[in-house]
């Protein structure tokens, strides 16, 4: 901002600087018309050469100075994208990709194939110029088969420890699991698509395990305690019964509150994201609720959901330049 401003004031010292020396090279010496004017000339041009490349420099500064602050954070984004297979339509494909390409990693739950998932990257190289690779993890659940993706940058992400699932045979679903790094923060993600089944005790049930894997795969290193746990709970965070175990950890902490609804019906909040805080400091404050059934389909949640999702994305924003503190 101090740039920006610098070049402002300077734009300011030229124009009166050239209004200036102009009026006295015209009024000065009326006899000397000629000579006046050559003068003149040549202070225009300099001066317009001047104030060319000042006004330059102010115009670009902005974007630098946004490039610089966007590079310095990870945007991660955990989004159930509703049955996310290669039955999509180019356009549908297109809608997601103009919402995920505002992410640099996200966690996606729901998907069907791997078919639907290359031609989205395609779509995200091809039409928006961001390039992105993937970690996909083997099928999981009963008769309908669900696969999970982590999308990633490959601007500002790289894989340190390859996806593999949890195995744990309390989970419908087994959580999916990966490590990262984006400059200075290396992070684990995992991710979880909680069984709805007949009632909300089989929901609970497996919430409640959620704790067990978190630790589990904490513990598995000791050098990296940067363990973020993401997805769709099916289960508000309100509801002890179901968190308290996961809850009880040390400096655990879940980023998105009720009122708050991660569903475009605006009826509850299932989707989220959790980890210590005392470990992932990198955690810069900032998450948001991607609304996208209201910007870009006018809050028509019918057509929003067929397009896109039932789900919101949920997002946090960390800070990626810092100290690697653990």
């Amino acid at each position: 901002m101090d740039n920006k401003r610098t070049c402002k004031n300077n734009l300011t010292i030229l124009l009166q600087i050239l209004t200036i020396k102009s009026t006295k090279y015209i009024f000065y010496n009326p006899s000397h018309k000629d000579s006046n004017m050559k003068k003149l000339g040549k202070f225009f041009f300099f001066s317009f050469l001047l104030i060319s490349l000042t006004l330059a420099g102010f115009l670009n500064q902005t974007p630098v100075m946004a490039e610089t602050q966007e590079s310095s954070f990870l945007k991660m984004a955990s989004w159930n994208i509703r049955i996310l297979s290669n039955s999509r339509t180019d356009d549908e494909l297109r809608k997601i990709g103009n919402v995920a390409q505002k992410f640099d990693f996200i966690s996606i739950v729901e998907l069907r194939d791997e078919q639907v998932l290359k031609r989205l990257v395609a779509i995200l190289r091809n039409e928006f110029g961001k390039i992105y690779q993937y970690e996909l993890s083997l099928p999981v659940g009963g008769v309908q088969k669900e696969l999970y993706a982590f999308l990633y940058n490959t601007d500002y992400v790289h894989v340190v420890m390859p996806g593999k699932l949890f195995d744990d045979s309390a989970f419908f679903r087994k959580p999916y699991y990966a490590t990262f790094r984006s400059r200075n923060f290396d992070f684990t993600v995992i991710v979880n698509h909680i069984v709805w089944g007949n009632s909300v005790t089989e929901r609970r049930k497996e919430i409640n395990r959620l704790s067990v894997v978190y630790q589990t795969i904490q513990d598995a290193d000791p050098h990296e305690n940067d363990v973020l746990i993401v997805g769709d709970f099916n289960r508000e965070p309100d509801d002890d019964l179901a968190w308290g175990p996961l809850r009880s950890l040390t400096g655990m902490i879940n980023l998105f509150q009720l009122p708050e609804k991660s569903m475009i019906w605006d009826t509850n909040l299932y989707d989220n994201i959790w980890f210590q805080s005392h470990h992932v400091r990198e955690y810069s404050l900032d998450k948001g609720i991607v609304r996208f059934d209201e910007t870009d389909f006018g809050n028509d949640d019918t057509s929003a959901s067929k397009a896109v999702s039932d789900h919101r994305p949920v997002w946090a924003l960390f800070n990626i330049n810092g100290p690697d503190d653990d």
